[in-house]
């Protein structure tokens, strides 16, 4: 199967002689999945499928951006999303993924009053997790790094995991669309480095609460994340 990566931002410079480029970040983080090959689209630059049909399932990235900027590239993206969703082509969607295809088909996404969600942060599954196919703990403690979150879901989606601080967390719809607020293609030692860059902005006191997080958590719950996403992607293959 092959997988198209919409990228709506890139690493920082200096982060990618480590890191890679951000796509790199999702290719690793599928090894061992049903998805064979990758196709990477830098649409924050301008570049953009050709047609939903292009690959068998797509996934759009997270992005220092919000879906509500004016940026016209957001809105061709946004765009793309409801011509997959007319197609039933299925969809990932991973923080500014998450909100994105929200926002495209009907949601409502905004700054939240509860500000920065960072570090490693609880959720709790529901009844709907069920749906996913996926085995999950009640309790999923996951890395995330966001101001923006979506305050009212699109049309279709099951809300299965959230929290008082973050309700709409993960959600699905049918077996066409899977998001989640949180960055499971992130590592710990990855974040660290890039909240960092976000002292002036987000304060000391959010920043050192998120690395307290990494050190005592770790990657948390990672891996039920990713395993959620490779169920997701095997039912596309049968």
């Amino acid at each position: 199967m092959k997988l198209g990566i919409l990228l709506c931002d890139d690493h920082y410079p200096d982060s990618i002689p480590k890191y890679g480029h951000y796509d790199d970040a999702f290719k690793r983080m599928f090894e061992g999945s049903s998805i064979s090959t990758f196709k990477s689209y830098r649409c924050h630059e301008e570049e953009y499928p050709s047609s939903p049909s292009d690959c068998d399932i797509w996934l759009v990235t997270g992005s220092k951006w919000g879906v509500y900027d004016t940026d016209p590239w957001i809105e061709i993206v946004a765009q793309f999303v409801r011509d997959c969703d007319e197609a039933n082509l299925p969809m990932i969607g991973v923080c500014f993924g998450h909100q994105l295809i929200h926002y495209a088909l009907g949601g409502r996404v905004e700054k939240s009053d509860k500000g920065w969600g960072m570090g490693v942060y609880p959720i709790e599954t529901n009844s709907q997790s069920a749906a996913s196919g996926v085995v999950l703990s009640h309790t999923l403690n996951l890395i995330a790094c966001h101001q923006d979150q979506v305050l009212s879901p699109a049309s279709g989606f099951d809300v299965i995991a959230g929290s008082d601080f973050c309700p709409i967390a993960i959600t699905q719809k049918s077996q066409t669309a899977l998001t989640m607020q949180c960055h499971p293609e992130f590592t710990p030692e990855f974040l660290t480095q890039l909240i960092e860059r976000l002292r002036e902005k987000a304060g000391h006191e959010v920043v050192n609460n998120a690395i307290n997080s990494l050190e005592t958590l770790g990657e948390g719950d990672r891996e039920q994340a990713i395993s959620l996403i490779f169920h997701f992607c095997q039912i596309q293959n049968r």
